[in-house]
């Protein structure tokens, strides 16, 4: 019977591991969201802090910025924040090639429908989007920013939930 007990408890051990290890090392797929999709993204995410990044491979202050994006996300739970990349290159193959051969992103990527740039104002990347945990916009601005920035902010939002 003690024998039974330790089995189970090695496979509970074991799925609490592989579930403690649900945030995403790499993305595989690239879906295309439209404007509405981006929307419901950040809606479902109350409760949490949302980072929303429009970028492109070819623009280089995006490239530059994705390594402090990915430390960003590993700073933070799952509960506190939803980060997501949102691509505006000429074509999600673009964007899937860069993954498989440029960058390990830590966070999903989409890739943007032709009304995404439009509905958000997109004139220049990186633009740089933050909700609040109650889904209000507090940043919206183009450039780029120090990921301690964003540390420094996300856990201010977090603290006033």
């Amino acid at each position: 019977m003690r024998f039974i007990n330790k089995i189970c408890l090695i496979m509970v051990l074991f799925l609490i591991l592989v579930a403690g290890c649900s945030k995403a090392e790499t993305v595989g797929e690239v879906k295309t969201l439209n404007a509405q999709a981006v929307q419901d993204v950040i809606a479902q995410a109350k409760g949490k802090v949302v980072v929303v990044n429009f970028w492109a491979t070819w623009c280089p202050p995006c490239r530059a910025e994705i390594p402090d994006l990915i430390e960003l996300r590993k700073k933070f739970s799952d509960d506190d924040l939803m980060m997501i990349g949102v691509s505006v290159d000429s074509g999600v193959d673009i964007v899937k090639e860069f993954m498989g051969k440029e960058a390990k992103f830590n966070y999903p990527i989409y890739f943007a429908d032709s009304d995404v740039a439009g509905f958000y104002g997109i004139e220049s990347i990186p633009r740089t989007l933050v909700f609040s945990p109650a889904g209000e916009k507090v940043f919206d601005k183009s450039g780029s920013f120090p990921g301690s920035m964003f540390e420094a902010y996300i856990n201010k939002l977090l603290k006033d939930r």
